[in-house]
């Protein structure tokens, strides 16, 4: 079933039609022109070649037999240096009402956070021919597919918890550079409400200015700025949702110097203003 749920897939000018399960194997080359998130979960799979995923503030390199759990909501960007084929599994919440009684109510909040899991060549083989079912089920799509459908998610759920020890919510072998980078992003991420300029974050990082510009573009995939802006613009979303706050007390809070130019800011990224959003979204 799809369903309209505001996403900002692509580069967020649009509001997409969600499936509630989807599952694709793709050989590709060209790494993503923006940033995005998603409102459902999504398992990204490397079965051969090498990429980078900047996932809010962490840095991973992936491989074959690699893998990365993105919870909703979970600012991305991949980069991929040469040809890497990978599976992507897209699910909702909804889409698992029917099967949350067997796996438990703290199942997802245990096993399936943010982070990159590495499978053995033994998992990995269980695994692919996993994913290859559901690829199977998906291309099939006859009366029978939707309950196997099902049946395979809940298997390569399972085989995601059991593989806890293989788990990493930072990457752990990347060099002083990278490592630099990333507690900027990290400082970025956790005060993004401040007003953070390129020369602070490149303190942080111990670096002159022009070249932390530089490589934080090439190690995350982000201008400086762009990645600021995308996290303000993330929260103030959630605020939007969540909270009775005024437009302009969420543009103060989330660090835009006034309510203007955060609503140009938004209806750029967004295609909307944020009381169109805010109305929208809870009508």
């Amino acid at each position: 079933m799809t369903h309209a749920i505001y996403d900002t897939k692509r580069n967020g000018l649009y509001r997409d039609k969600v499936q509630d399960f989807f599952v694709d194997r793709l050989v590709r080359t060209e790494s993503m022109a923006e940033s995005h998130y998603h409102p459902y979960y999504e398992l990204f799979y490397v079965v051969k070649g090498t990429c980078r995923m900047f996932v809010g503030h962490s840095l991973f390199i992936l491989s074959q037999g690699e893998l990365v759990i993105l919870p909703p909501s979970t600012l991305h960007r991949t980069q991929y240096e040469d040809k890497v084929e990978r599976i992507t599994l897209s699910f909702t919440e909804t889409y698992l009402e029917n099967i949350k009684s067997i796996l438990g109510k703290d199942f997802f909040k245990t096993n399936v956070q943010m982070g990159k899991m590495t499978f053995n060549s033994n998992s990995r083989v269980k695994l692919e021919e996993n994913f290859d079912e559901l690829l199977y089920e998906s291309r099939k799509n006859d009366e029978f597919s939707e309950i196997n459908r099902k049946s395979c998610l809940l298997k390569l759920l399972i085989q995601i918890a059991r593989n806890s020890d293989g788990r990493n919510e930072r990457e752990q072998l990347i060099g002083e550079t990278e490592a630099s980078i990333q507690k900027a992003a990290r400082f970025i991420f956790e005060n993004y409400e401040k007003d953070i300029s390129l020369e602070q974050a490149a303190q942080i990082a111990g670096m002159r200015d022009t070249y932390f510009s530089r490589k934080f573009q090439e190690v995350t995939g982000y201008g400086f700025k762009e990645y600021l802006t995308n996290i303000r613009l993330q929260h103030s979303q959630e605020m939007l949702l969540n909270g009775q706050l005024t437009i302009t007390q969420i543009a103060l809070a989330c660090g835009f110097t006034n309510s203007n130019y955060f609503g140009d800011a938004f209806k750029k990224h967004t295609g909307q203003s944020p009381r169109e959003f805010r109305k929208q979204q809870t009508d």
